[in-house]
């Protein structure tokens, strides 16, 4: 049986989009990756954690997804447990964090018939949307926009020790 390539080396792989979910419990925030190789393959990694929690960082291929998917039989609802395989010996969070990255992107969702588990959506228009973005060669993409500086104080009111040797010390 032919083995699947799961990751790549951090530099061979060109970020073409971050965004960020929440985790499936809602208990954190994720941050992840979308990317792409020289040869255009899709790939996925978990980049952040908002909570402590340990998770690989490893790319996985879109293909590999898809064929952990295929392992499922049709009509069965799925669940973050079909990643083990790409992850054996890695941390066990790490396959449930990819899985809300892909509920995030569209390629799953939550099963109507089944409370615990998820079904697959077609991933042709989750395709289209990242080949343009790998035709294209503007930076990557951000989901998440920065937040703006309103210039009202935020917190106790107090300054920072660090702040204030920076507004006493002369420049």
């Amino acid at each position: 049986m032919k083995s699947v390539s799961k990751t790549h080396d951090d530099s061979a792989i060109r970020i073409l989009k971050t965004a960020s979910c929440p985790s499936l419990s809602g208990k954190s925030k994720l941050t992840y990756h979308i990317g792409c190789t020289d040869k255009s393959e899709i790939q996925f990694r978990v980049i952040a954690n908002s909570n402590p929690g340990c998770f690989n960082q490893n790319w996985v291929t879109l293909q590999a997804i898809e064929a952990a998917f295929e392992k499922s039989p049709p009509n069965d609802p799925i669940t973050a447990v079909l990643f083990d395989s790409l992850f054996r010996g890695k941390s066990l969070n790490t396959p449930f964090f990819l899985f809300a990255a892909l509920k995030n992107e569209g390629l799953v969702r939550a099963a109507k018939e089944n409370q615990r588990g998820y079904e697959r959506i077609d991933s042709r228009d989750f395709k289209t949307k990242i080949q343009a973005l790998i035709k294209s060669t503007a930076t990557p993409q951000s989901q998440d926009k920065p937040k703006k500086n309103t210039g009202k104080q935020v917190g106790s009111g107090k300054t920072s020790s660090l702040s204030r040797q920076r507004q006493l010390s002369p420049s």
